[in-house]
């Protein structure tokens, strides 16, 4: 019985943190995810021309970049994925109580966050399966990866601006 209740413990601990925390590290997270992806794609793509004659360090320089992307947009998907399922554990699902405009539009922003998070992380294992066991990535399969990849810190930084507009507007 102690295990239950310390894991509770644990649990209500993580939830508070992230209830009062976890939209500005999510935030911060997504900046910076932003800013190197950012970086990556010129790295990248004048890398390879690079790489044609022979220079091979600064698409390397990009692809570490770029992995470091990846890495960190994983995190937020895993932080996003752990808050979501604590939320619900707490409040139950989303869309099922009373409340005004303010209620589902922050259900409505945590749904999409976690329907993108889930997405990343399982395109990005089914990718990751798919090259080991057939040898090649589908198309769609990719483009799904790239697009929660994008549509990802993009909700968080649309939640976090909605949530600055309510704090200055005063309803928060």
């Amino acid at each position: 019985m102690e295990a239950t209740s310390q894991s509770d413990s644990h649990s209500d601990r993580a939830y508070t943190w992230l209830s009062r925390n976890g939209l500005y590290v999510e935030a911060g997270i997504s900046i910076v995810a932003i800013a190197l992806g950012a970086l990556a794609l010129p790295l990248l793509a004048f890398g390879s021309l690079a790489a044609i004659g022979g220079e091979g360090s600064i698409l390397t320089g990009g692809a570490a970049v770029a992995l470091l992307c990846a890495v960190l947009l994983l995190g937020l998907a895993v932080v996003l994925l752990v808050y979501g399922y604590l939320e619900v554990s707490r409040e139950g699902l989303p869309f099922t109580g009373g409340g005004g405009a303010r209620t589902l539009a922050y259900d409505g922003v945590r749904t999409i966050e976690t329907a993108a998070a889930g997405t990343f992380i399982g395109g990005l294992l089914t990718a990751l399966g798919s090259a080991g066991f057939v040898g090649n990535v589908p198309t769609v399969l990719s483009v799904t990866v790239v697009a929660a990849a994008v549509g990802l810190p993009v909700t968080v930084l649309v939640h976090a601006a909605g949530r600055f507009v309510s704090f200055v507007i005063g309803t928060s």
